[in-house]
């Protein structure tokens, strides 16, 4: 990479960590590319040049979770496929829930806006990010053979944004939106596996379930409360189940 090449990478990495520095201390995506050009400490033009318009400066900060998961899921080095997707889901939704202040703001605007995140160059991208390890599993082996490792990836991906709605909403919490991530990617693959990889996801499956809220909030406007209001919540209790002769563990799937 030439100087000029470093530069510019430099200068948008300015005006990336600017942009997400006055969104978490304002609570809000309504800066302006004058206060961005003026926080990152470039020209006005800066922005424009780098990136086009606010939008794709917003879309960018979108995409730096994917790059993020996508370079740790290239750095893992694990024999179980499995567990990676595992651990890509958990990290995913560890790193939305250490910083809600300012990713609650932008996923909220990003959901609703045609450039979010279900627009071709992200989804398609989270799409290649779980469809390489369910790949991996089918052919280790560890998932069924007949899968069909688009649908599944199409399907965790579906899973993933929804319960990340559910947080930028406000009706889970960090932890509640962790294991109710890892609690559906494992069903979702217990209902795949084979007798190779089913011990281990049905351990899974007891440790999480144990770890569920049994209460969550509703918002009862449907939506997130606006300039800073309190939100009118309702808790909803889960019921607790029968109890059956019937366990998991003792269920044959497929």
């Amino acid at each position: 990479m030439g100087l000029r090449e470093k530069h510019k990478l430099e200068r948008r990495e300015r005006i990336l960590a600017a942009a997400q520095e006055l969104i978490r201390s304002t609570g809000s995506v309504g800066l302006s590319m004058r206060a961005l050009a003026e926080k990152a400490e470039v020209s006005l033009a800066t922005p424009y040049n780098l990136f086009g318009s606010k939008g794709a400066v917003l879309a960018e900060l979108g995409l730096a979770v994917l790059k993020k998961l996508e370079r740790e899921m290239d750095a893992i080095r694990s024999r179980d496929p499995v567990e990676d997707i595992l651990h890509i889901a958990e990290l995913g939704a560890n790193t939305y829930g250490s910083d809600p202040r300012f990713y609650r703001v932008l996923m909220s605007v990003l959901t609703a806006s045609a450039r979010g995140l279900h627009d071709d160059a992200i989804s398609g991208g989270s799409m290649r990010l779980w469809q390489r390890p369910v790949e991996a599993a089918i052919g280790a082996g560890l998932l069924r053979e007949d899968a069909d490792s688009e649908f599944v990836a199409r399907d965790l991906v579906i899973t993933f944004l929804g319960v990340l709605d559910l947080w930028v909403r406000g009706v889970l919490d960090g932890d509640a939106m962790r294991v109710h991530i890892l609690y559906a990617f494992t069903l979702a693959l217990l209902g795949l596996a084979t007798e190779a990889s089913r011990p281990r996801l049905l351990r899974h499956y007891h440790r999480l379930q144990r770890q569920l809220p049994r209460e969550i909030r509703v918002v009862e406007n449907g939506s997130r409360p606006r300039n800073g209001g309190k939100a009118r919540l309702r808790r909803v209790r889960a019921p607790r189940p029968a109890q059956s002769g019937l366990h998991l563990s003792e269920t044959k799937f497929g």
